[in-house]
């Protein structure tokens, strides 16, 4: 009798070992299949990043410092960043992160295809030259293959004096890019960082070509230079 109860006993040991085995496998399987997600999206964001980052490269001249910029541009506002946005080129859908883009672009429906183009959203703070009404404006970029400068640079929160050109002046249209929205030119110089704190302005303002370095200016003098009194939209 006890060689019996022995033997079930075994059995039974044997068959929570066998479950353990399995359910240990599976655990490790899920690990596994979790971690290539993870490490499938982290070289998706790589990628996009690159992507966006890298293209064909436009072939211009330096049009000069900010200073000469605004003095030959149409209009120079002072905005500060509030937004920015991801447009996918296949379907026109507009995100708020790259983390969102990625999300979508592993549906079945994309089959590979991840292009997408960068806004960022501004609110005017003065119109230093030129006129703009709105309050709010989109500025658009590009992979750079037609001169327009990209806007990942910009960080939220964060204000910048800035020339921009509407967007009817351009070679062609982004995804959800209309006349009367902006874009800037790559060949020069066309924003600034504004500090607050210290009424200065801080980014390749003066100089040559051979000569660029970005400095700290008085912004009151900066506005003597382009010419034109400001006037605040708040």
């Amino acid at each position: 009798m006890e060689k019996k109860y022995v033997a079930i006993l075994d059995f039974y040991i044997t068959k929570v070992e066998l479950r353990l085995s399995v359910a240990n496998l599976e655990l490790k399987l899920f690990i596994s299949l979790m971690l290539g997600n993870i490490m499938k999206k982290a070289l998706l964001i790589t990628f996009l990043v690159l992507i966006s980052t890298t293209g064909f490269a436009c072939s211009c001249d330096w049009g000069g410092n900010f200073i000469r910029t605004a003095k030959n541009a149409e209009l120079v506002i002072k905005a500060k960043v509030i937004g920015r946005n991801f447009h996918l080129v296949k379907n026109g859908k507009v995100f708020s992160s790259i983390e969102e883009v990625v999300q979508e672009t592993l549906k079945s429906e994309y089959d590979n295809e991840t292009d997408f183009y960068e806004s960022i959203d501004l609110e005017i703070i003065s119109v230093i030259k030129g006129n703009e009404n709105r309050k709010i404006i989109k500025i658009f970029a590009s992979d750079g293959s037609d001169c327009r400068s990209g806007v990942r640079g910009f960080k939220i929160g964060k204000t910048y004096l800035l020339t921009p050109t509407l967007s009817k002046y351009s070679l062609w249209y982004l995804p959800n890019e209309k006349e009367a929205d902006y874009f800037l030119w790559g060949c020069s110089e066309t924003s600034i960082e504004y500090k607050s704190e210290s009424n200065m302005v801080y980014g390749l303002i003066k100089g040559k070509s051979n000569s660029k370095k970005p400095i700290e200016y008085d912004f009151n003098k900066l506005i003597k230079k382009i010419g034109h009194a400001h006037k605040s939209t708040i």
